[in-house]
């Protein structure tokens, strides 16, 4: 397969401390894999999983896990509503499609 003009060698994974929200963040980078995409999570003062497209420079989301009653929900930088804690898979698809390594 030939090597996009825009690829760039994938960052290392971030050592991930236990906490509810960076374990579903871990379970969504793990689900985002098969998707072609970089997921690591940031440490900040709240953890949040930058995802990217290996292929472009521009192809970058950060995406928060918010704790609700029920369930944790993931949440994009814009403010959409990508998915909850008990729908990973599509939740992933979403991001995926998101950042542009799959068609709708």
């Amino acid at each position: 397969m030939a090597q996009s003009k825009y690829s760039r060698p994938c960052p290392a994974p971030t050592a991930v401390p236990r906490s509810t929200e960076r374990l579903h963040l871990s379970r969504l980078a793990a689900a985002l894999t098969g998707y072609g995409v970089w997921a690591r999570i940031i440490e900040d003062s709240a953890p949040f999983l930058r995802v990217s497209n290996p292929d472009s420079h521009c192809a970058i989301e950060d995406v928060a896990c918010e704790r609700r009653t029920r369930d944790h929900v993931f949440i994009a930088s814009s403010g959409v509503y990508m998915g909850n804690s008990d729908s990973i898979t599509l939740t992933a698809k979403k991001i995926a499609w998101l950042v542009g390594t799959i068609d709708r």
